[in-house]
């Protein structure tokens, strides 16, 4: 009876260093798999297309306003889709609400039929129109886009994104032609009068002449 009770005492604290050891194993186990999904999930999602429709001013015609779609993800975006809360208007043109010309709503280009394929960095640009144009058009309400596309065959979270021009008030692409060159015109008066009063002084340096080397020879 003795030694079976010495059997069990030695028994005992084996039966439970084996178990701490199986629990550390088991958590270890699951640790490594959850670093092992998250891992594939950030390098899958470095590498994820993500595709947005926005609205910019042109910077050599700083007065038209262009919708731009571009992929600004690091992978290639496929069968690119736009979809629209209300009618997108086309080359709204005009300065002026006053002065806005007539436009009609977008029925083609690819906005409208889609983009088969946008690489890192590509993008599509259309002249949307001028502030006016499109305020009388749109209003101050914006239109949201809704930007679907593909990765490998399957569809990746769609990206909305609003589409609005009142926020152009007081920039560059509501500033009329006539006002910048009257601003233009301006500073180069100044700058005029400034030289005519002697504001700015006429620096001018005399440098002598190298003396010649053949006439030094004769000499």
């Amino acid at each position: 009876m003795i030694q079976f009770q010495q059997i069990i005492a030695a028994i005992q604290p084996i039966d439970l260093s084996a178990g701490i050891t199986a629990i550390a194993t088991l958590v270890l186990a699951i640790l490594t798999f959850v670093y092992v999904r998250l891992t594939g999930k950030i390098l899958t999602s470095q590498s994820d297309p993500c595709v947005i429709l926005t609205v910019v001013h042109d910077e050599n015609r700083p007065t038209i306003l262009q919708l731009v779609a571009r992929n600004v993800g690091s992978g290639v975006a496929h069968d690119i889709k736009f979809e629209f809360s209300r009618s997108l208007p086309k080359r709204a043109f005009g300065l002026t609400i006053e002065n806005a010309k007539e436009v009609q709503k977008m029925v083609d280009g690819p906005l409208i039929n889609g983009i088969p394929a946008l690489g890192p960095g590509e993008c599509r640009k259309l002249d949307w129109g001028q502030y006016g144009g499109l305020m009388g058009a749109i209003g101050k309400e914006p239109i949201v886009a809704t930007c679907k596309f593909k990765k490998n065959g399957k569809y990746m979270q769609p990206m909305q994104c609003p589409l609005e021009v009142a926020s152009f008030i007081g920039t560059v692409a509501n500033e009329s032609p006539s006002a910048k060159v009257a601003s233009e015109l301006e500073k180069i008066a100044k700058s005029i009068q400034n030289c005519a009063s002697g504001f700015h002084k006429l620096k001018v340096e005399v440098v002598s002449l190298p003396e010649d080397e053949t006439k030094k020879e004769d000499a």
